[in-house]
């Protein structure tokens, strides 16, 4: 009797989730004077009357006032900085499925994460994390309304302070950029750093690593900032505003405040701008990783299904990817697909099956 062949590896599932492998908290914006460090002031999120008009081509009064409500907030009197911190913990969940449809699968997507492990791949991955704390894309608009400003990460004992504008936001810097970057701290402790990133997201003992990241810029008295908008829900239309801010009830020197905030899924977005393998002619910036190579700010979809680039595309070819993994003699060989298919699986979400969009969360 003939031997009955092995089972080609697949990725392909009716069912597949992954748990998020990098989980961020509420960014919060405090005002700072430059002449006493240790005062951090909780920044209140106000509501304002405006006049305006509105931009909308179908408006009922086109060019007539258009008064409005809408929140808001400053930098108080009597400071002349901000800051925004959060902590972000990097996990290793993307080791092995949070649930799958088939054993074998599951056991395909291990064998995948092993290798990615063994050539050295968690570590590009860990360099790229950093590299978007470094450069404070996580700050958006805020980013730009400041002449001066800096970016703190403590983990582990090591702290490291970066010059943001050292970093070009359409080019991944590399570990010797991002060493000269420094304003406080060295080489060697940002290799370390990385080396501990890398630890969170790849070790199978289930140890996590936790960075807790500040982001500090001078600014004047009364100057704008701008946390998270929310969506308008119900209540607040009847309510009048326009426009309504991210904000977490903190307790102030003067009683309860509604302090601005920065949404995790806001700050997320940021971090995961290491998408540097979507070889798009006309985006060549990084792109912030999702099955589809979607950009928000200009609505290209990059790896869409005429692409044959997106995530349900590349998972239909397990045994080229294996091969190519796990003959990897170190990460620098490791294909651009196959960095992609695995940073899908740190974002994590629920994966649909083949040819089928998955419903993805947001970290």
């Amino acid at each position: 009797m003939a031997k009955s062949s092995p089972t080609a590896p697949s990725f392909e599932t009716g069912m597949l989730a992954y748990a998020r492998s990098v989980q961020i908290t509420e960014g919060l914006f405090h005002a700072t004077r430059s002449d006493d460090p240790e005062l951090r002031t909780p920044i209140a999120v106000l509501e304002k009357g405006v006049l305006g008009q509105s931009l909308d081509d179908k408006a009922k009064n086109p060019g007539k006032p258009n008064p409005q409500s809408v929140e808001f907030a400053v930098i108080p009197q009597g400071h002349d900085g901000v800051e925004l911190s959060f902590s972000v913990r990097f996990m290793p969940l993307s080791l092995r499925p949070h649930g799958c449809g088939s054993t074998h699968v599951g056991e395909t997507y291990q064998r995948l994460a092993a290798g990615y492990k063994a050539a050295g791949g968690y570590r590009v991955l860990a360099a790229l994390y950093v590299w978007n704390i470094a450069n404070a894309r996580f700050a958006w608009r805020n980013r730009f309304q400041a002449d001066e400003m800096s970016v703190t990460v403590r983990c582990d004992g090591i702290t490291l302070r970066f010059d943001p504008f050292l970093f070009d936001l359409d080019r991944a810097a590399d570990e010797t950029e991002m060493a000269a970057a420094l304003i406080e701290g060295d080489a060697d402790d940002l290799a370390e750093l990385i080396d501990l990133v890398t630890d969170g997201l790849s070790n199978g003992a289930n140890k996590a690593v936790t960075l807790e990241v500040s982001w500090n810029a001078a600014m004047r008295p009364g100057q704008e900032i701008f946390p998270s908008q929310e969506y308008l829900r119900d209540e607040k239309k009847e309510k009048g505003l326009s426009r309504v801010y991210a904000k977490l009830p903190t307790r102030g020197a003067d009683g309860l405040v509604q302090q601005a905030s920065m949404h995790s899924q806001k700050i997320g977005a940021a971090l995961r701008h290491i998408d540097v393998w979507h070889g798009s002619e006309t985006h060549r910036a990084p792109i912030p990783v999702n099955p589809y190579g979607g950009v928000k700010e200009t609505g290209a979809v990059l790896r869409d299904p005429k692409s044959k680039k997106g995530f349900y595309d590349l998972r239909a070819k397990a045994q080229p990817l294996l091969d190519a993994v796990e003959n990897a003699a170190d990460a620098t060989e490791i294909p651009g697909e196959v960095h992609f298919l695995v940073a899908n699986l740190v974002r994590g979400g629920v994966f649909a099956s083949s040819n089928k969009a998955g419903e993805q969360n947001d970290g």
